[in-house]
């Protein structure tokens, strides 16, 4: 970290100028977040950058330690770099000298790709074959990009990169990769975008001119409008990657989290939006994905290192702390407040206000929940208190029912957690019928048992709380009530 003394102050809507000479070592692999291999370099974290001041902390200065990754300020940038002619270069922005380093094919391809909603290749095999992929192959050429509203500028350059690109209602799709990954990056400009389009048209739409994904050496990492995947095992294992990493460029590229204290506004809130993604790409129900992720997560919450999702990122006790904590028990959670407490429609148009009010700004965790109350007309403190600020469990189980000979039935509920959540109650009758009964989490502000009283008309014979099995139940296997058999007549 560096302190600049300026000379003197800036004042409101001012501006100054400071020059740095600088320079590092490019790393072989730099902590997954840039790196090369042989010919192929992956540039980011390249050049020194603002600290962000808000009204919160004031300077934010915290070292990235560990898992703690970035807070970064918004601005415009103008970059250029510098590369052997033979080279192709995919960068954060928009090219600015198309003429300088494309050829006239190329250039026209990307124009056709533009309006395309198939994918277009720009540099194919021959003609990195041929020598056609580059104007020249004598000297360097200099690739001079341009990035507005970003917090961040990345880079990726390479002598055989093959290039596709399609277009999206004004915004163009494309993918960088070396010959030797594409058995599985063929389909990668198609990945990037359906991304662009699901989460444009089911959150906040795209705000930049392009989106870049780039085959190489990092495993995955993400920076405004350009997102770095290794080669993936097959298809399925790419677009998981991929569509994470572009969902990047929502939170935090977007709506500009601190990452650096609440990985789970970042990571969290990707993962969340990624269950949508990945369903809706390959046609399927990810119904036994979610049941995994909820079992991952109550173990973790219940080994003797738990911790909060409200835990800062470097002081993750365990790896396992890092995958529940940052991306998958804030995905369960908004995936439970959404199906279970709000309702898909009243969740999305909450959730979708949150990323406009908050968009290139610098929300904090209350400013998330005083939005979806807002929206949703709902007190949720019970719901943040439970999950983002504790480990509590949630437990729920039907204790006793109890039938009069009239049909009125008393079915006693327990909640034996720390945790509250409405219940679902399912009601199995003897002439093979089923009720479902909805109870609010207002049942359990009197205590942690509750009886509910009804007129059944019909015989019960068995009740169960959390039927279809979507609710983080930490001990589902004292759900279920059963009528005891009748004895058998001697």
């Amino acid at each position: 970290m560096m302190y600049v003394e300026l000379s003197t102050p800036v004042p409101p809507k001012g501006t100054t100028r400071f020059d740095l000479t600088y320079s590092f070592n490019i790393p072989e692999h730099g902590a997954d977040r840039m790196g090369r291999d042989g010919s192929l370099y992956e540039i980011a974290q390249w050049y020194p950058r603002l600290a962000v001041y808000d009204d919160v902390h004031g300077w934010n200065t915290d070292q990235y330690l560990g898992q703690g990754e970035f807070y970064l300020e918004y601005g415009t940038i103008d970059y250029e770099v510098t590369v052997p002619a033979g080279y192709i270069v995919a960068g954060s922005g928009v090219l600015q000298n198309p003429g300088d380093v494309l050829t006239t094919a190329q250039r026209e391809r990307l124009a056709q790709a533009a309006r395309s909603d198939t994918t277009v290749a720009i540099v194919t095999q021959a003609d990195l074959s041929s020598g056609a992929a580059r104007p020249t192959s004598d000297g360097a050429l200099t690739w001079r990009f341009r990035a507005e509203n970003v917090r961040d500028v990345a880079w990726a350059a390479a002598p055989d990169f093959l290039w596709d690109a399609s277009g999206w209602q004004g915004v163009l799709a494309q993918a960088y990769y070396r010959p030797s990954a594409v058995a599985t990056w063929k389909e990668a400009a198609k990945m990037s975008r359906f991304s662009i389009q699901e989460y444009s048209t089911r959150w906040l739409s795209y705000p930049y001119p392009q989106i870049t994904a780039v085959e190489g050496p990092v495993s995955g990492m993400e920076y405004p409008m350009l997102a770095m995947e290794a080669k993936g095992e097959n298809g399925p294992d790419l677009y998981s990657v991929l569509t994470h990493e572009i969902g990047h460029m929502w939170y935090p590229m977007v709506v500009g989290s601190d990452e650096r204290r609440y990985a789970w506004m970042d990571e969290g809130f990707n993962t969340f939006i990624n269950s949508f993604s990945e369903e809706d790409y390959w046609k399927r129900n990810d119904a036994a994905v979610r049941q995994r992720e909820r079992q991952l997560v109550i173990g973790i919450d219940q080994m003797p290192a738990a911790q909060p999702i409200m835990t800062s990122a470097n002081r993750y006790k365990t790896s396992n702390n890092l995958l529940s904590l940052a991306y998958v028990k804030p995905s369960v959670t908004l995936l439970t407040l959404r199906s279970k407490v709000l309702g898909e429609q009243v969740f999305d148009s909450a959730f979708r206000e949150y990323t406009r009010r908050w968009a290139f700004k610098h929300p904090q965790p209350s400013d998330f929940f005083r939005t979806i109350e807002e929206v949703s007309g709902r007190d949720l403190a019970w719901f943040w208190r439970s999950f983002f600020y504790t480990t509590a469990a949630l437990d729920q189980s039907v204790e006793s029912v109890k039938q009069t000979p009239d049909g009125v039935a008393q079915i006693t509920l327990v909640n034996l957690g720390d945790a509250v959540m409405p219940v679902e109650l399912e009601l199995g009758f003897e002439d093979g019928t089923k009720d479902l009964v909805k109870l609010p989490v207002e049942i359990w502000y009197g205590g942690n048992r509750y009886t509910y009283q009804m007129q059944a008309g019909k015989t019960i014979v068995s009740a169960r709380v959390n039927p279809d099995g979507n609710f983080p139940d930490a001990i589902m296997t004292n759900d279920m009530w059963k009528r005891a058999p009748a004895a058998a007549t001697p």
